[in-house]
């Protein structure tokens, strides 16, 4: 089989076969920050295919042909040796610029928003236990705003309704999503998922990674609180949902959660995650290897 045809072969499979087996592989909930990473890899793996399938398919045919001709001034010439590997940097360089153009549009898009909340909180929000802001609202719901040292804000019945232990829970949940720069993969795969809705690795990464990153949480929190507390803060808040731009506690996926909560799974073996992890640092490198290694 060519490179080109592996390479097709390849980006079929991170782009349409793989997502849907990962979005319904059960050893996720039992390693969220891994899953994390893999989504993300896989994001990039299908990038590097691109580029480099670019980069084969260019090669196969004639410079004075194309864009890539008329850039390299090489007619009727194959790039090879390191000027192959110079294009092949180009292409790549492109394909993720185009990406991270998408991408930091939807950083900026959330950032305004998360200005404007700031704002308002600046206003109506009045300082709380913990260091937490309450806002008047008779709903219990809590989330935090990233951004200028990051705020965990919960509404008057939360702070009202939830007890110290529950508390302790949700401050511990919301402060892990901050430390963790959840919002930044959030805004990522949102954008691209908006941009790429018809392949389903970039709509299954928008509908899972914000599940997976409560999980997250989620696992954090019960290392300061307790199984039981988080998933009762869990119950008490779940019905609130957060401003745009924040990341509320009881937004994404209560009942898948609440289950893996209240069903007690072990840890995914150190082995097993050796592996995954292994598989998120050579992913995106492959498709170089097939394109341009020896």
């Amino acid at each position: 089989m060519s490179a080109l045809a592996l390479l097709a072969a390849l980006t079929a499979a991170a782009g349409w076969w793989v997502p849907g087996r990962l979005a319904r592989a059960a050893w996720t909930v039992r390693a969220p920050g891994a899953a994390i990473a893999l989504w993300c890899a896989l994001m990039a793996f299908c990038a590097m295919a691109v580029a480099m399938g670019l980069h084969r398919l260019s090669a196969g045919h004639d410079r004075s042909a194309g864009l890539l001709g008329w850039i390299t001034g090489r007619h009727g010439r194959v790039a090879e040796g390191l000027a192959g590997h110079v294009e092949a940097v180009v292409l790549a360089a492109a394909v993720f610029g185009a990406a991270g153009t998408v991408v930091a549009a939807g950083w900026v898009k959330a950032a305004r928003a998360r200005r404007r909340h700031r704002e308002l909180l600046d206003l109506v929000a009045r300082p709380g236990a913990g260091g937490t802001l309450v806002v008047d609202d008779s709903r219990a719901a809590a989330w935090c705003l990233p951004g200028r040292g990051g705020r965990v804000v919960l509404t008057r019945g939360a702070d009202e309704q939830l007890t110290a232990g529950q508390r302790r829970a949700v401050l511990a949940h919301e402060r892990a999503h901050l430390a963790g720069r959840h919002h930044l993969v959030l805004a990522s795969v949102a954008a691209l998922g908006r941009a790429l809705d018809r392949l389903p690795l970039a709509r299954l990464a928008a509908q899972r990674v914000p599940v997976l990153c409560e999980m997250a949480a989620d696992d954090a929190a019960v290392r300061v609180a307790g199984r039981g507390a988080v998933a009762q803060a869990l119950c008490r808040v779940a019905g609130g949902a957060a401003p745009a731009g924040a990341l509320a506690a009881g937004a994404h996926g209560v009942v898948e959660r609440l289950r893996r909560l209240t069903a007690v799974q072990p840890a995914l073996s150190v082995p097993a995650r050796v592996v995954c992890w292994g598989v998120v640092l050579v992913l995106p490198v492959v498709p170089v290897l097939v394109a341009c290694g020896p």
